[in-house]
Formats: C-alpha cells, sequence, structure tokens
C-alpha cells in the first residue's frame, strides 16, 4: 500500500444510542478517510460524537443501548460493520488499536506492567520464556521507562499517569497495528508529560509509517501534530481541511469560534472569547442546523434546514449556509 492509498474509509456512519427517554443521535452521518502514515485530528467540545466515532471504528460501542444502524466502516475494503464479534477480535489489537483518555481503564489493576504488554507481544510474536522478558524490557526502553527490568514487575498503581500511558504505548508497538486511535492521551496529564507523549507519537509515526486517529478538545496538539482536522458539532462534522487550512482558512462559525477561544502568546488581550450558550440536547433536535442557537451569522433558514456539505477549496468541505459570507 502506498503512503496516498486509503487505508480507512467510512461513509455514512450513524450510531445512535436508544435510551427510555429517546435516541440519542451520538454520530449522525460521519464521512470521511485515512491514509497510510497520515495523523487525523478530530477536535469538538465534549458530546459532540469523538470518542463514539472511535468506538464505532472498534465495534466497542456500548450494548444494548448503542448500536451501528447505518453506514460502512472499510479497512483495506473490509466492511467491519459486517464482522462478527470473534472476527473483530482479530482486527483489535492486530490491526486496530485504541490507547483511552485514562489508561487505567484499560490496564487490569491485578496482573503486572510486565505481564500485559508479554499478552500483547504474544498476540503477535510466539515468544516464551527469556526471549519475552527480554522483549517486555525492550519495548518498555522504546518508550523512555527508566530502569525497564524492575518497572516490568510492577502494578499499575505504582506508575504514574505518564507512564502508564507510555505503558500502552508501548504494548500498541508491540503489537505493531497499522491503525492507532489516541482518545484524548494528553487530558489527565501535565504539560511536561504530554509533550513527551506527543514526541513518542510522532516518533512512532515516523519509525511504523502507522496511521493515527487523535482525539481530542486541544487545538494546540492538533495544530502541532495533524495534518488532516475534522471538526464534529452534535454528531455531525462541520468542517474539515487540513490543518493549515483549518487555522488560517476556516469558515464555519463553529471553527471560527473554537479557534478564538485560543489564548495567544505576544497578543494583548484583555479576555479570552467564548462561544455563546450551552451544547445542544442530543435527544431534541430540530431539523436545521444544531449550531444555529449559538450562531452570530445565522438566519432563519438555519433552524429549520440542515445545510449541504460544500467545497471552501482543494480538500476543505464544510456545512453551513452563510460560510461565503463570513
Amino acid at each position: 500500500m502506498s503512503q496516498n492509498e486509503k487505508i480507512l474509509e467510512v461513509k455514512n456512519l450513524k450510531t445512535y444510542f436508544f435510551t427510555n427517554v429517546g435516541v440519542v443521535k451520538a454520530v449522525d452521518g460521519g464521512n470521511f478517510h485515512l491514509r497510510k502514515g497520515q495523523a487525523l485530528g478530530i477536535v469538538g467540545e465534549s458530546g459532540s460524537g469523538k470518542s463514539v466515532t472511535s468506538l464505532s471504528i472498534l465495534r466497542l460501542v456500548p450494548k444494548p443501548a448503542g448500536r451501528i444502524v447505518e453506514g460502512e466502516i472499510l479497512y483495506r475494503g473490509e466492511d467491519l460493520v459486517k464482522k462478527s464479534q470473534k472476527e473483530m477480535r482479530e482486527y483489535r489489537g492486530n490491526k486496530l488499536f485504541m490507547i483511552s483518555q485514562d489508561p487505567m481503564t484499560s490496564l487490569n489493576p491485578v496482573f503486572t506492567i510486565g505481564n500485559q504488554i508479554g499478552e500483547a507481544i504474544r498476540r503477535r510474536k510466539k515468544l516464551t520464556g527469556h526471549d519475552l522478558k527480554e522483549k517486555i524490557v525492550e519495548m518498555l526502553k522504546v518508550v523512555h521507562i527508566r530502569a525497564s527490568e524492575t518497572r516490568a514487575h510492577a502494578y499499575p498503581h505504582q506508575f504514574s499517569g505518564g507512564m502508564k500511558q507510555r505503558s500502552m504505548i508501548s504494548m500498541a508497538l508491540a503489537c505493531q497495528p497499522e491503525i492507532l486511535i489516541a482518545d484524548e492521551p494528553t487530558t489527565a496529564l501535565d504539560v511536561t508529560i504530554q509533550a513527551q507523549i506527543l514526541k513518542l507519537m510522532v516518533e512512532i509515526r515516523e519509525q511504523y509509517h502507522t496511521s493515527i486517529i487523535l482525539i481530542t478538545h486541544d487545538l494546540g496538539v492538533i495544530a502541532r501534530f495533524c495534518d488532516y482536522v475534522l471538526v464534529m458539532y452534535a454528531g455531525k462534522i462541520v468542517e474539515r481541511a487540513d490543518v493549515k487550512t483549518l487555522f488560517k482558512g476556516n469558515r464555519h462559525p463553529y471553527t471560527k469560534g473554537l479557534i478564538n477561544s485560543l489564548p495567544h502568546l505576544g497578543k494583548k488581550q484583555r479576555r479570552l472569547e467564548s462561544i455563546k450558550g450551552q451544547p445542544p440536547d442530543l435527544l431534541n433536535l430540530s431539523g436545521g442546523c444544531p449550531f444555529e442557537p449559538r450562531c452570530d451569522y445565522s438566519v432563519e433558514r438555519c433552524s429549520v434546514e440542515y445545510p449541504p456539505v460544500e467545497s471552501a477549496g482543494k480538500g476543505h468541505l464544510l456545512s453551513c449556509w452563510r460560510w461565503r459570507e463570513i
């Protein structure tokens, strides 16, 4: 597969949660693709559908309430939506690997770090005994964990937050997946450790040509790490563009609001701007644009009819009735 070929295609993805009080359209018509070695960012406020998108790709949407009701998730042309859970176990870990926001939810507290990394290694390579122990120590050294021989016998609660995330990354390296999904991997970490984790992910991408989907609310992380960005709001992708276009030539009011809310070093500013109002109730969405109640550019049409996807340039797509006037 060449660097320009699509390794993953998501077509009209709809993932809904059926609750006692109504249907929550967590992801409502997602369309995007991922190329070999590409870093794709997904950004948006809490509840915008970022994490549910990643869980949908891995077929880990919580049941019985949640399910994929429509769409395709094509990995190398194979539709993952049609795969059984037994078949999906062959994809998870080997082809697709996810680093969660809180590594404690992924690491088993009753097994040592070395034991859990060893399990990941055994899934890909038939190593046992001394050879397996050496490989575990090697993987810990790759992610810059000091005293790896000793740390391999430690339990998750004996590791700091940054060390736990590095342990998860070492498992990903052991499995050598083609797609690494990182769901808010730096949120619970301090700024110094965040930088270290991002640097490590850059090394993984460059060395192994791994395709990465980075889910975050931090636009600074997006600017530093990603090639292409999806902006999500109320379960829909409202704007998508390469990272330079998104920051310099964005056209959707929601994207503008997110970027304008960032502080600027060296720029005198009395107070930070904010997006007025609150995110919408996904149980009570109108047929129009869900951002309309918070938008400074809205007109009557925005409240009754959802805008189609339009092109604002090469690879720059968005859904807004008034983007040409903004």
